[in-house]
């Protein structure tokens, strides 16, 4: 086939082509260096072929040095995240359904396209999570392709920063959390669980996969990483079931653990019956009793029988340790560690509590596991867990793809087309101000297979994000249909990361902090077959351990010390989960990782004066900083104020701004240039997503 393929001009294709029947999906328009054309699918590059689909559906092979070099770009980059046809048509067909409810409501169209200087800055702290660098800003400034703007998406879905700024919002989804200060891990850290959700993202791991992995996990974060998912509230287990409606199906039933909901069909008894698929997963061992629930309790969760109680008499025997001794608090603190671990346990169960009051049973009665919404899950010899990942999965589940999507698009356009995102009724769903929008994301996320990075291309290509934002704030009560994105403040995350790229440029996407290896490897311990001096090792590479900072280290190439990174001068993703009270990210509202989405944008005093005053600002406006020393090889004091404005806000100034940045140089020389800086930073223009 490559042989006789590569014997084609492309024009003979073109002739081939014009005779087939038109496909629903308009592929892309590829271009002979002699100025032929054709339109085909991009499927992969071939040695020095490139294979394309017709539009009959038949493949073919041309050699790409026959394309124009914009084509051949093009096929470089699709060759790493898909040809962009089917993105665009569905981009297209948002767009459509978009226009047509805003025409019924009064609305001509879209806001005003965007510009290039503020769609520039736009994407790449909504796709990147941070400002663009001068260089970048000028590289696309200058770039003269009609295509640039897909361009630039695609590139930055591919590029670190995009998993670094998906990595904050799960993170604060799911309360991600690695350090033991946390008042629901039982003084265990979640290192490895943090870094397993880093991995997930940057390899574009399908949602769908991400949360089958989470809900049926075995064992510890040392042995499985994604059971942090669910140890995240051992001992707190109808909380950890209310925050899984929450993120999962986009309900929140916590108050009907106690009485029916108050405002919706939900009651006590829906509760319980829907707690009870995580009723027999034992989360800890065996002496620390679960909240409310029943039955018995395997000592050491996944472990033979009597494991604990032999490793115990084994290292008092031998090693002189007394666990009784308040100076064996770290050696009974690493053997509780090893159980805080995920098993499914027939004989636990989910008991009514003794003020139960609703329908579905009396207190002290078993629950029996029953789905809130949709088709029941289907049992047939799987496990509870098993059971709920299935029904939650399926095709069929009318709540999993849409509350994804809602959030997702929440994202993109600084609202969600259902609010709040975590608690919607399907009165909710029919009134909200797009619901053919909604349910055609919904389809299109099923298509996509849950590739979060290929929906999220969709919605930066639309029109509808590519507009100029809505100013003023819609009111929380009010329809608001989408002409464009709301204006949004950045989020502490992106404030933080935008001052990493100034201070340090765009190799900040690529450095990295401590990866919780160190502590997974001492948490992973086969119990079948580790002998009691296995397991010793690994107590004493926990006592290397002391102390919060060096949990998240690295492992150590070939031996059994950690690696502590003690760098504070990274991404957000990359430092302690969750930032320390009083630090940068706290003040600018990073979640605390208590409740879902607990994240903040309000102003604040401290804020201002962190900008103001604070080290980081200062660091980044002094006269050393990186910002003043970059624009030293800049001709002319022009140009000096207009880099100022390129690195800082990504646009050019206006005259009066200009003038303005001049004068300042004029009366203070470079310490003009770094007052200018300062101002800047301290603008709100800075700290808002246009």
């Amino acid at each position: 086939m490559k042989f006789r393929t590569s014997l084609f001009w492309i024009g003979s294709i073109i002739l081939v082509i014009g005779i087939l029947s038109p496909s629903p999906v308009s592929a892309r328009t590829w271009t002979s260096v002699d100025g032929k054309t054709l339109q085909a699918i991009f499927i992969s590059i071939e040695g020095d072929h490139f294979k394309l689909k017709l539009q009959n559906g038949s493949e073919i092979l041309v050699p790409k040095d026959k394309f124009i070099p914009a084509d051949q770009e093009a096929a470089e980059r699709f060759a790493k995240i898909g040809d962009n046809s089917f993105t665009q048509a569905s981009a297209r067909q948002i767009d459509v359904q978009l226009a047509t409810v805003l025409k019924k409501n009064g609305f001509s169209s879209f806001n005003e396209p965007l510009p290039d200087d503020l769609f520039v800055r736009r994407v790449y702290l909504d796709i990147a999570g941070r400002i663009p660098t001068r260089a970048e800003f000028l590289r696309f400034a200058e770039d003269a392709r009609p295509d640039k703007r897909e361009a630039l998406i695609d590139e930055l879905l591919l590029s670190p920063g995009y998993a670094s700024h998906l990595f904050n919002y799960f993170a604060d989804m799911f309360r991600v959390v690695g350090t033991s200060r946390d008042v629901f891990t039982n003084g265990i850290r979640m290192d490895p669980y943090v870094n397993w959700w880093r991995e997930q993202l940057q390899t574009n791991r399908p949602y769908n996969e991400i949360v089958s992995d989470m809900i049926l996990a075995e064992g510890n974060v040392g042995q499985s990483p994604a059971a942090g998912f669910l140890l995240r509230d051992a001992g707190m287990e109808f909380d950890a079931f209310s925050n899984f409606g929450q993120v999962m199906l986009g309900i929140d039933i916590s108050c009907a653990q106690c009485h029916d909901h108050p405002f919706d069909d939900w009651t006590q008894g829906d509760f319980y019956q829907m707690a009870a698929y995580f009723g027999n997963t034992q989360r800890s061992l065996g002496s620390a009793a679960g909240s409310m629930m029943g039955g018995g309790k395997i000592e050491m969760p996944n472990a033979p029988a009597g494991w604990k109680d032999n490793f115990m008499k084994w290292a008092e025997s031998t090693k002189g340790i007394n666990p009784k001794d308040q100076n064996s608090n770290q050696f009974r603190f690493f053997v509780n560690a090893l159980g805080w671990n995920l098993a499914d346990n027939q004989a636990m169960q989910t008991i009514l509590p003794h003020d139960f009051i609703g329908h579905g049973g009396k207190p002290g009665e078993v629950a029996n596991p029953r789905t809130l919404i949709g088709s029941p899950a289907k049992m047939g010899g799987k496990t509870r867990r098993q059971a709920l990942s299935d029904w939650l999965l399926a095709p069929d589940n009318p709540r999993f793809a849409m509350v994804i999507v809602n959030r997702m698009w929440s994202r993109a356009f600084g609202r969600a087309l259902i609010e709040p995102v975590n608690d919607f009724s399907d009165d909710m769903i029919k009134r909200c101000s797009q619901p053919q929008v909604l349910a055609y994301l919904t389809q299109e996320m099923r298509r996509v297979n849950f590739n979060l990075r290929e929906f999220m291309r969709i919605l930066y290509n639309t029109r509808a994000y590519q507009s100029l934002a809505t100013l003023s704030e819609p009111d929380s009560s009010d329809a608001y249909y989408f002409p464009g994105p709301t204006l949004r403040r950045m989020r502490a995350e992106q404030a933080w990361d935008s001052m990493m790229v100034l201070a340090h440029g765009s190799e900040i996407d690529t450095k990295k902090g401590g990866d919780g290896s160190f502590y997974k490897k001492v948490l992973d311990v086969d119990f079948k077959s580790a002998s009691n001096d296995d397991v010793w090792q690994h107590y004493q590479m926990w006592e290397k351990l002391r102390g919060a900072s060096t949990a998240m280290a690295s492992a150590g190439p070939g031996d059994d010390s950690p690696v502590s990174v003690g760098d504070t001068d990274l991404r957000a993703s990359e430092l302690n989960q969750p930032a320390a009270a009083a630090s940068m990210l706290d003040t600018f509202g990073q979640s605390k990782r208590l409740v879902t989405d607990q994240h903040n944008v309000d102003g604040s005093v401290p804020q201002v004066l962190a900008l103001m005053n604070g080290t980081v600002t200062s660091q980044l406006t002094g006269t050393s900083s990186k910002i003043v020393a970059d624009l030293e090889s800049l001709d002319g004091p022009d140009d000096k104020v207009r880099g100022v404005f390129f690195t800082l806000l990504s646009r050019f100034p206006n005259k009066e701004e200009l003038d303005w940045g001049l004068q300042m140089m004029e009366d203070y020389g470079d310490d003009g240039i770094s007052d200018l800086a300062w101002a800047l930073m301290n603008s709100p223009e800075f700290l808002f997503i246009q």
